[in-house]
């Protein structure tokens, strides 16, 4: 269960079904199977009485069924399917007939340009049926604001939003939960969590790897989309909202939407002031052919309201870059300049800092005085929380059991996820225009307009 406040509660020992479509494909394989047999050997699946996994080739999971433990196994069913052929809805529907009041999870595991067709097919079918439903949709949840809105419309006309689960793994993660923790229950920080005291906020997301053979897709979505628009804008999220009024699924998504509703708009023509993109060397001949795809984005972005007024969020992602990071770094303003000179340096600013990966840990940065005596100029000590104890649930598997108990707190609502693309579309239009796209070395941090992006500000990127 997510650790974000809420009480626990025994599940009801519901029966239910997962369809996965998808079912043959790398997220299936990698992450959602894996997880459920962990889950069910751990007795957290108790009322499960199949997961189906829907794919065009389940031959190829003859050898991955046969590594299964053997009582999971017996839940696993390989299912031949074509999201795009209406036989192969008619099949799924009489395999539906045979659980008359089994709760019914439909997984979309699958590239986005099939979500659309696979969510009206699948309504259509369940019209047929009274069981309890559940839809859960992967990211990118649509590829621009327009295709959002129209994805939203053929879910509304199936489902309603307490059956409507959009995903976003980010969330699932201890160290981005205790984000909330971190603020909400320790008066310490909330009492200084304000322009007031904090200089600026940056999140990271950095990776090493570039297109390991996802170039057909990541070509189409970019850096901006791929993370900017959903983890990155979901992170900021939890830093800025107010606390809720109750700890429940509703009143956290209210918090986390009127944030994003008070990010301050710009205009096509002030982009170069908020946002600047690059793509590693070599990217072109990797892809085989012409493109104006970044592979690295940093957007500055302002909340217009009372306790964020003029703090910038610097938000910046990218591939093929000097290390594998994701952190956020809470950048403290700077003590006094007269106790500066009395000291004869400026002390460095406090750091709260939240390790997303590869470590997950919060450290706290403060200055102490050094041997030498309290006059000299003080030096930088660390405060570190491993989050990482033995037995810690992995991201999906904290989004799966939430699903299970209906619990929506970390899944994004319809309208939160149209602001998070109204926030990036005017970034997306401008780069479509413009194909001069900066070129950074791969290993580096990135272009060095990104540098001169931030250094206007008097700033620099900071990662510890």
């Amino acid at each position: 269960m997510s650790l974000v406040g809420m009480k626990l509660r025994e599940r009801m020992d519901k029966e239910f079904v997962i369809f996965i479509f998808g079912g043959t494909g790398d997220l299936a394989k990698r992450k959602l199977f894996p997880v459920l047999e962990s889950m069910y050997k751990g007795g957290k699946l108790r009322g499960l009485k199949g997961v189906y996994a829907l794919g065009r080739s389940v031959g190829k999971l003859r050898d991955y069924v046969s590594n299964l433990d053997r009582d999971f196994a017996g839940f696993f069913h390989p299912f031949e399917f074509d999201v795009t052929d209406k036989d192969s809805y008619e099949r799924l529907g009489r395999e539906v007939s045979r659980f008359p009041k089994e709760e019914l999870i439909f997984y979309l595991a699958l590239p986005p340009q099939l979500f659309e067709t696979t969510i009206v097919h699948t309504g259509s079918l369940l019209r047929r049926f009274s069981n309890p439903r559940k839809i859960v949709i992967e990211k990118p949840f649509g590829f621009d604001l327009e295709s959002a809105r129209k994805l939203n419309f053929q879910l509304r006309r199936y489902f309603t939003e307490r059956e409507i689960y959009r995903i976003d793994h980010f969330l699932g993660k201890v160290a981005i939960q205790n984000i909330l923790s971190v603020r909400f229950s320790n008066y310490i920080f909330e009492g200084i969590w304000n322009k007031n005291f904090i200089d600026c906020i940056q999140i990271s997301a950095l990776e090493e790897i570039g297109l390991e053979g996802r170039a057909g897709y990541y070509d189409r979505v970019g850096a901006l989309r791929d993370m900017v628009q959903n983890h990155l804008l979901q992170i900021l999220s939890f830093l800025a909202m107010e606390p809720p009024a109750i700890m429940e699924a509703e009143r956290v998504r209210d918090e986390k939407v009127k944030v994003l509703s008070s990010i301050r708009k710009f205009s096509r023509d002030e982009i170069d002031r908020y946002a600047v993109r690059g793509r590693y060397r070599g990217y072109i001949q990797e892809l085989g052919r012409d493109s104006n795809t970044e592979t690295y984005a940093a957007v500055k972005l302002f909340i217009d309201n009372f306790r964020w007024e003029g703090v910038p969020f610097y938000l910046r992602t990218g591939k093929r870059l000097k290390k594998k990071v994701t952190q956020v770094v809470v950048l403290f303003k700077e003590v006094p300049g007269n106790f500066g000179r009395l000291l004869g340096c400026v002390p460095r600013q406090n750091k709260l800092v939240f390790d997303i990966a590869p470590s997950n840990d919060v450290k706290l940065f403060f200055e102490m005085a050094p041997p030498e005596g309290f006059l000299a100029c003080p030096v930088e000590r660390e405060m570190e929380l491993d989050l990482s104890p033995d037995g810690l649930p992995e991201a999906y598997e904290t989004l799966i059991e939430d699903i299970l108990e209906g619990n929506q707190t970390l899944f994004i609502r319809e309208d939160e996820s149209e602001l998070a693309w109204e926030i990036i579309q005017p970034i997306l239009d401008a780069w479509k225009e413009d194909t001069n796209v900066p070129e950074y070395e791969p290993g580096s941090w990135g272009p060095e307009e990104a540098e001169v992006f931030i250094g206007k500000d008097g700033r620099g990127w900071v990662l510890v």
